[in-house]
């Protein structure tokens, strides 16, 4: 009996000593932000907001505009000049609800369902028709993807392993051929890269 006591009471020790891994099992749609860090950048009239979502390449920016075009045209006039490290759209713009106009992207999955497999009551989201369930699958999220000009304008976003690069950005605004452009120089704006969730 000394022999097993002597035996298991070291190898209970070194077992209650091993770092314990923490459950990572969720069933949160892929859009919700895991990280959720936002970091600002104000250039002239312009507010730039870069939301970093989760913990791999899932960001959205948000561009605002305050200036003086909106005094003499409505918000959905405006249209919006975007260069983000060397990729420009030209958009138009949105009425915000914090006396802006704005135009916003997002470069991963959005709108995100879940369709249950065996769906019960009769009514399927359309987004679920014709989905192919795997084995033993209780269901899954389906997403829209971001559309091309949102690829296009993140294609410099992050570097060839997913990390964030620094985003240059210029903006300008336009309405009915007349632009608010820092005199043709544009408003910039820089984000340093964020890899990681912490301030």
């Amino acid at each position: 009996m000394t022999i097993m006591r002597s035996i298991l009471a070291p190898a209970l020790l070194a077992a209650a000593l091993l770092p314990i891994p923490q459950a990572a099992a969720s069933n949160y749609p892929p859009d919700y932000p895991t990280c959720g860090i936002d970091d600002y950048v104000t250039t002239g009239p312009f507010e730039l907001i870069k939301e970093t979502v989760d913990h791999g390449t899932h960001v959205r920016l948000t561009v605002a505009y305050r200036g003086y075009l909106r005094n003499w045209y409505a918000d959905d006039e405006i249209s919006l000049w975007i260069r983000l490290n060397g990729n420009d759209v030209f958009v138009p713009a949105a009425a915000g609800t914090h006396d802006d106009a704005y135009a916003f992207f997002d470069n991963g999955p959005r709108s995100c369902v879940w369709c249950a497999n065996g769906q019960q009551g009769g009514y399927v989201p359309s987004p679920c028709e014709g989905i192919t369930f795997p084995p033993y699958s209780s269901g899954q999220w389906v997403c829209s993807d971001p559309t091309p000009t949102e690829q296009y304008l993140f294609s410099w976003s992050h570097d060839q392993y997913g990390n964030q690069n620094a985003w240059d950005i210029d903006v300008a605004a336009e309405a009915n051929g007349e632009w608010d452009s820092n005199w043709g120089n544009n408003f910039y704006g820089r984000f340093e890269p964020r890899n990681s969730c912490n301030y």
